[in-house]
């Protein structure tokens, strides 16, 4: 019996390994390597502790962490491979997210690299979209930030909760976009949100999204950084991201670049620019590393300084990505003062 299961055991390791490595070659092959060791390396994956497997003399806390390191190492590759959460079992089923049109549908597309927020679809057309040249500054009642939602129905889970409210509904994103706002303006630089949902239909996200930020510059166009707010969704085994500014955990922060559109590059100038001042007065705030999406625009081609933002991920509490409001504010303020 004691044979049996060792041998049992030891097959479990061995399939372990051929999928991770599986999921490593498709990731290779499909030019996403780079984003998935960034994902991994940004949330130290404990890569060594996968060789203790079996190693005489360790102890029972020291099992079960292993133990525990091995689950989480399945659930990675199944859904780099699948773009399948075990732990959410809405991704079970592939109308949840909008497959990529190219290559085979169902590999990693939960974090596809050339479009790592499934932008999907886009009715308005590439060679004539709106832009909005920035206006001058008139009044200090001149909107300077503007914030929107593509995903409001997206929460922070971190103490237990829901992860999104059902039913076209607002959620947590919505409230850190307020807070944000809020902090915005009492430093004197002013800034207004849209509440408007805009994935009561989660495929149409981005195409009424459009419609609201457009209509932001339309009735605003000297709004000089315009924000679309976001939470990151990435597996619970992956591990939330968090840092601790002035005594307090906050959520970190990714700006998310689409490179389909002309002016992409003044857009990623400023978020280089913002990630700059952020390292410089809070340390650990931002990731370092833009995410680029070169199949997807994410409606940055309407004006100079369209970003999107993801504040923490479902993993963090509501408290943390509010917490991050603060920092950012003073970060936007910092930038737009240049």
């Amino acid at each position: 019996m004691f044979y049996r299961n060792t041998w049992f055991r030891n097959m479990a390791v061995i399939l372990l390994i051929i999928l991770f490595l599986f999921a490593i070659y498709l990731c290779i092959v499909n030019d996403s390597t780079g984003y998935l060791i960034t994902i991994l390396s940004d949330r130290s994956f404990p890569f060594p502790i996968l060789l203790l497997d079996g190693a005489p003399g360790l102890s029972q806390p020291q099992r079960e962490y292993i133990d525990n390191i091995r689950y989480k190492t399945v659930a990675l590759g199944m859904y780099f491979l699948t773009g399948v959460n075990i732990s959410d079992a809405r991704t079970y089923f592939l109308s949840f997210y909008a497959p990529p049109k190219q290559d085979i549908s169902w590999i990693g597309w939960t974090y596809y690299p050339d479009d790592p927020e499934m932008e999907g679809p886009i009715l308005e057309p590439l060679d004539n979209p709106f832009y909005n040249e920035p206006a001058p500054i008139t009044s200090e009642h001149d909107a300077l930030v503007g914030i929107y939602h593509t995903h409001n129905a997206e929460c922070y889970a971190g103490n237990g909760g829901r992860d999104r409210v059902p039913g076209g509904k607002n959620g947590d994103v919505v409230i850190v976009g307020q807070v944000l706002a809020e902090t915005l303006n009492r430093l004197g630089v002013k800034a207004i949100q849209d509440q408007t949902v805009n994935d009561a239909d989660y495929t149409e996200s981005y195409n009424k999204s459009y419609q609201t930020a457009k209509k932001m510059l339309e009735e605003n166009p000297t709004i000089r950084i315009l924000i679309d707010l976001h939470r990151d969704g990435i597996p619970p085994e992956v591990g939330k991201s968090v840092v601790k500014i002035d005594g307090k955990n906050m959520a970190k922060i990714m700006i998310v670049i689409g490179q389909q559109n002309p002016h992409w590059e003044k857009n990623n100038k400023i978020a280089q620019e913002i990630i700059k001042i952020g390292q410089e007065k809070y340390p650990g705030l931002f990731f370092n590393r833009i995410t680029y999406a070169s199949d997807a625009r994410y409606n940055q081609f309407l004006t100079d300084g369209a970003l999107l933002l993801e504040i923490g991920s479902q993993l963090n509490t509501l408290e943390e990505a509010m917490n991050a409001a603060e920092p950012l504010a003073q970060v936007l303020k910092e930038y737009l003062q240049k």
